[in-house]
């Protein structure tokens, strides 16, 4: 047949060079967009601890006053614990320490990488721990005291004062 087209059929696909451009695109986007995301991340990860730990400050409040007992709140540098303090587990005097007997109310950890500045606790008795007496009222309190909770470049404070008012800054 003389004159006639012969129709080749279409390739269709990605070449090498368009497929390298759209990967380079990406990687554009993401690079602009990541550290934002994740300076986001971690100022959340910050806040939701600070939360979490005033909630459980107010907890241990409300627990001591219900069961008309001393809560200590101690502090560790990636966690802290909330115990009723009965004293030596036998009815004694609080002595700051959990023995076995006493009531755990929360034992906490905190996100990876946020942690408690225990260096800069100064709560007047046992300077990482403070506790609650049976009116809800931190014993030992006097002057407003400060913890501090850090994440790389930031941090947030909770404060609390002589009458067990908590506040999150």
């Amino acid at each position: 047949m003389e004159g006639s087209i012969i129709l080749q059929p279409k390739q269709s696909g990605l070449t090498a060079f368009e497929l390298a451009l759209a990967l380079a695109i990406i990687a554009i986007m993401a690079a602009v967009t990541l550290p934002p995301f994740m300076q986001w991340r971690q100022k959340a990860q910050l806040s939701g601890a600070a939360a979490n730990l005033a909630t459980d400050l107010e907890m241990a409040k409300t627990q001591a006053i219900r069961a008309n007992r001393t809560v200590v709140v101690d502090f560790g540098t990636s966690n802290y614990t909330l115990f009723i303090d009965t004293g030596d587990g036998g009815g004694g005097p609080p002595n700051w320490n959990r023995e076995a007997g006493e009531e755990l109310l929360a034992e906490r950890a905190l996100p990876p990488g946020v942690r408690i500045d225990t260096a800069s606790l100064t709560f007047p008795t046992v300077s990482d721990k403070t506790r609650f007496n049976s009116r809800g009222i931190p014993m030992d309190i006097v002057t407003p005291e400060s913890v501090s909770l850090i994440q790389g470049a930031n941090n947030r404070q909770l404060t609390i004062n002589r009458l067990g008012n908590i506040d999150v800054q």
